[in-house]
C-alpha cells in the first residue's frame, strides 16, 4: 500500500457524529477523503472541511484504497457483508465498539482488518486513537494506520482486549469531560461572570490543564499540588471536589462503560449464532 495517507483514496462508511469528525479531521489534514451518509444534505459542516460527501456505501467503498466503517456496532457487520465484493484486497478500519477482529474478518475474509477507538475530538485533529491491525495486515498497512491516525491527534498501537476500556475512556471520555466543563462554566456564572466568559474561561482551563499534562509528562496531582498554595483558594475549590467525590464518579463512568462495552460484545457475538 501507497505510504503516502495524502495519496490514499479514503472511504468513511457512515459520516454521523464520529465518522463525520474522523473524516473531517483526515481531510483538514490534506487527505482525499469520501464519506457516505444516507441524507448528505443534514451533515454540511463535514462537506466544508473538504470531504466529498455522497449518499451511496458502495460508490464510496468501490473507488476508495482504504476503507473506514463509522456505524453503530449492531449495522457494521451487516454493511461490511453488504460490500464485501468492494473490499477485497483492501485496507478497512472499523470504528465501531463491541465488533471484534474475528467477526470483522469472517463477513469480509479477504479485506485486511484493523480496528480504532478515536472520538469526535478527530475534527480538529485533537483525538487519542488506540490502533489494532490484525495478523493479515502488512508492515506496509501498519505503518499507514499510524501516519494517518496520526494526523489526527495522537496514536498509539495496542491489543484488541483493551479496546473496550479504551473506548469507556478516550471514546466516551470527551463527554464526561464536557460534563465536567459545563459545571465549572455554571459556577462561574453563579459566582457572577457573563455567560461567555465563564464558558470560553472554563474550556480555556480545561485544555491548558490538558497540555500541562501531555507536555510535560508529569502525574496530575504533582500539577494539582504545585497550583494549591495552603489556605489559599485553589485548595478550597479541590477540598470541595474530594468531599463531593469527583474523582471516584469519573472513575465509575469510565468502569461502568467498558464493563457496557463487554456486554455489547457479547450481545453481537451471540446475534451471530
Amino acid at each position: 500500500m501507497e505510504k503516502d495517507v495524502g495519496r490514499t483514496g479514503i472511504a468513511v462508511i457512515g459520516a454521523g457524529a464520529l465518522g463525520g469528525a474522523v473524516a473531517r479531521g483526515l481531510a483538514r489534514a490534506g487527505c482525499r477523503v469520501t464519506a457516505s451518509c444516507p441524507h448528505p444534505d443534514r451533515r454540511p459542516e463535514v462537506a466544508q472541511d473538504g470531504v466529498r460527501l455522497i449518499a451511496d456505501n458502495a460508490e464510496a467503498a468501490r473507488g476508495a484504497e482504504v476503507v473506514m466503517f463509522a456505524l453503530k456496532p449492531h449495522l457494521t457487520l451487516g454493511a461490511v457483508r453488504e460490500l464485501c465484493g468492494a473490499l477485497k484486497g483492501k485496507l478497512c478500519v472499523s470504528l465501531a465498539a463491541a465488533v471484534s477482529l474475528p467477526m470483522l474478518e469472517e463477513a469480509a475474509p479477504e479485506a485486511r482488518w484493523a480496528r480504532v477507538m478515536t472520538n469526535v475530538c478527530a475534527a480538529m485533529n485533537a483525538a487519542f486513537s488506540g490502533v489494532v491491525a490484525s495478523e493479515g495486515c502488512a508492515p506496509e498497512d501498519v505503518e499507514w494506520l499510524r501516519a494517518a491516525f496520526s494526523l489526527l491527534g495522537d496514536a498509539e498501537f495496542t491489543e484488541e482486549g483493551k479496546l473496550d476500556a479504551l473506548t469507556a475512556l478516550i471514546g466516551s471520555g470527551p463527554a464526561f469531560f464536557l460534563e465536567l466543563l459545563e459545571g465549572a462554566a455554571l459556577g462561574g456564572i453563579q459566582a457572577g461572570l457573563p455567560k461567555a466568559l465563564a464558558y470560553r474561561g472554563a474550556a480555556a482551563a480545561a485544555l491548558g490543564a490538558a497540555r500541562l499534562v501531555t507536555n510535560s509528562g508529569r502525574a496530575p496531582s504533582d500539577l494539582r499540588d504545585a497550583v494549591c498554595t495552603p489556605g489559599g483558594m485553589t485548595i478550597e475549590g479541590v477540598a470541595e471536589i474530594e468531599r463531593r467525590g469527583v474523582r471516584g464518579v469519573m472513575m465509575d463512568a469510565v468502569t461502568s462503560t467498558a464493563q457496557k462495552g463487554s456486554v455489547l460484545t457479547h450481545s453481537v457475538a451471540e446475534s451471530l449464532r
